[in-house]
């Protein structure tokens, strides 16, 4: 999970780290999720289990 959060961190051009603001580092937590969310979506469309 965290290689995922520093992927999605570095696609969006920010770093995460104690020295950034909290709107910053919860930015990636929530394209995580939505990201997520659209994987698990399209894999229970296609029948298939996770």
């Amino acid at each position: 999970m965290d290689q995922f959060k520093y992927e999605v961190a570095n696609e969006m051009g920010l770093q995460l780290g104690g020295d950034r603001t909290s709107r910053e580092n919860g930015s990636v937590g929530g394209q995580m999720t939505k990201r997520m969310i659209q994987f698990a979506e399209e894999h229970l469309k296609g029948g298939s289990k996770l």
